[in-house]
C-alpha cells in the first residue's frame, strides 16, 4: 500500500491502465489519473501537496505563471480556459483528468555589492543566494480549478530529482513522494 492518501488504485481507463486518484473538493470528489510510465517509472514522482503551502511556493518570485498565481479564487474563474476542467472533471471516474506536472528547482540569485570610490564604484563582492521556485509544464488551469473548488490537498507529478524538495516545501504533513512506477506495482482494483 502506498503512502498517498488520494491514491485509489490501478484501474482501466479507456485504452490504458492508469493510477487513479480521488481528490476531495469542498463539495464533491473528483478524479485524476496518471498513465503507466513503463521503464521510466523512477523518473517521475507523485507528491501530495497541501494547497495552501503549494500556493505560497507558487507565488514566490521567479516561479512560472505569476500572472495566474497572484490571483485568487474570486478572479480565477474569469480565466478564458477555466470552464474546460469543469467539463472534464464532471466526467468523473470514467474519464479522470491527468495530474498537473510541476518542477521545484532552486533559482540562483547573484547580487553585486558595490563600494563607492573617488572616481566611481568598485565591485567588492557578489552575494549568491538560492531560493526555491515552482514551475508548471502542464496543468495550470486544472490546478486553479481545484484551488477554487476548495481542495485542501492534491496530487501533482514532478521529476524525482525535485520530489523531496517539493514535499518539504509544500507536501502534506506526513506524506512522502512515490515514484510513478511504484504505483503500478500495487495490486489494487
Amino acid at each position: 500500500m502506498t503512502a498517498l492518501r488520494t491514491f485509489a488504485g490501478i484501474h482501466p481507463i479507456h485504452h490504458f491502465q492508469g493510477a487513479l486518484f480521488a481528490v476531495r473538493t469542498g463539495s464533491d470528489t473528483v478524479y485524476m489519473c496518471e498513465k503507466d510510465p513503463g521503464s521510466d517509472g523512477e523518473a517521475m514522482a507523485v507528491v501530495e501537496v497541501d494547497t495552501e503551502r503549494f500556493l505560497q511556493l507558487w507565488r514566490r518570485l521567479g516561479s512560472s505563471h505569476p500572472e495566474v498565481a497572484h490571483q485568487s479564487p474570486a478572479t480565477w474563474p474569469l480565466d478564458r480556459k477555466f470552464p474546460w476542467p469543469d467539463r472534464h472533471f464532471a466526467e468523473g471516474r470514467a474519464n479522470p483528468v491527468p495530474l498537473a506536472t510541476v518542477s521545484c528547482k532552486l533559482r540562483r540569485l547573484e547580487t553585486p555589492v558595490w563600494r563607492r570610490r573617488l572616481l566611481g564604484q568598485v565591485l567588492t563582492r557578489v552575494d549568491v543566494t538560492e531560493h526555491p521556485v515552482l514551475s508548471f509544464s502542464d496543468g495550470v488551469t486544472r490546478t486553479i480549478w481545484l484551488l477554487t473548488h476548495g481542495v485542501q490537498a492534491m496530487p501533482v507529478k514532478c521529476p524525482m530529482a525535485d520530489a523531496a524538495r517539493l514535499q518539504a516545501l509544500a507536501g502534506v504533513d506526513g506524506g512522502q513522494p512515490v515514484a510513478v512506477g511504484t504505483l503500478f506495482k500495487q495490486k489494487m482494483d
